[in-house]
């Protein structure tokens, strides 16, 4: 079991490295001009290779989770894992943790918010910067775009 991001995977690499950018990449299709998440070299609708896009960081609140007692060392004892829909590919999910957290009662799907980068520690080796979602906390601050329905 991985217990640890490989950080300089041919795959997932450019992720990380983008990462420790604080900047949230996918990959993306030219030809089909959608994300494709998880990283992969091809295209599954066509084939075509893939290339690494930023995005803004603004996204959705799809689901989230409490985690009491995680398997992973690098996490906290008890943290919240939120899965999250990026607004420029409100048709992927990307799973992180929830940073700086409203009281869980305010959390909400949908409940929009923006990715900020925690540092996480290795088991053994140095540490790297992790994507978080931060819920914005005034109920009146929406992201830029709607997702689209679907």
């Amino acid at each position: 079991m991985m217990n640890t991001p490989q950080l300089d995977h041919p795959l997932t690499g450019p992720f990380w490295e983008a990462a420790a950018r604080q900047e949230l990449q996918v990959t993306w299709c030219g030809r089909c001009n959608h994300a494709v998440w998880y990283p992969r070299a091809n295209c599954p609708d066509c084939g075509d290779p893939l290339h690494w896009r930023a995005l803004s960081g603004e996204g959705l609140l799809a689901s989230w989770c409490e985690v009491a007692a995680g398997l992973n060392p690098n996490f906290p004892t008890a943290y919240t894992c939120a899965l999250v829909s990026p607004v420029e590919a409100p048709h992927i999910r990307i799973v992180m943790q929830l940073a700086n957290s409203p009281a869980k009662k305010a959390l909400r799907c949908d409940m929009p918010g923006r990715v900020r980068f925690i540092p996480l520690q290795q088991a053994a080796g140095e540490p790297y910067l992790a994507p978080a979602f931060e819920p914005y906390h005034d109920a009146d601050t929406a992201c830029d775009k709607q997702l689209a329905p679907g």
